[in-house]
């Protein structure tokens, strides 16, 4: 079943008319005034108003029936991968930007307590060269291995 608005559209028997002021030079009210005739729209024109500046007025009534310019061409994207290109390349970047800014702020980190840092590496150091020496015998510390 059709909607109202198409019967009324499908039974209309006279396209719309306009009215329109043409304002301008001569030769672009003329040419103005040519499309119209030549399309075979125009209905009326009334009589050149000249303006002190040079510039022409002329009423015209005319048939809405036509466009004067071809429509658009319109290029269909295909929308799914630009919008996964699109996030894929966001998360990325962002990603990036996170780890460097991460990286940033441990690197500054270090440089202001670098004595502290120092004293820790040293520390853990002593700690593995103690655990890796030990022998069948004990060193004297207590130990797991003679039980003293």
């Amino acid at each position: 079943m059709s909607s109202p608005t198409r019967t009324a559209l499908a039974h209309r028997t006279r396209p719309a008319t306009l009215t329109r002021r043409i304002v301008g030079t001569p030769a672009e009210v003329a040419a103005a005034l040519a499309v119209l005739r030549e399309s075979g729209r125009l209905m009326f024109a009334d009589r050149p108003h000249q303006h002190p500046d040079g510039r022409v007025t002329v009423t015209v009534r005319f048939l809405d029936t036509a466009r004067t310019t071809p429509p658009p061409v319109v290029r269909r994207l295909r929308r799914g991968r630009v919008i996964a290109a699109t996030a894929i390349t966001t998360t990325a970047l962002g990603t990036l930007a996170g780890i460097g800014y991460l990286a940033a702020q441990v690197a500054h980190t270090v440089q202001r307590n670098a004595p502290a840092v120092v004293g820790v590496v040293l520390v853990l150091l002593v700690l593995a060269l103690l655990l890796l020496r030990r022998k069948a015998t004990c060193g004297g510390l207590h130990c797991s291995g003679c039980r003293h």
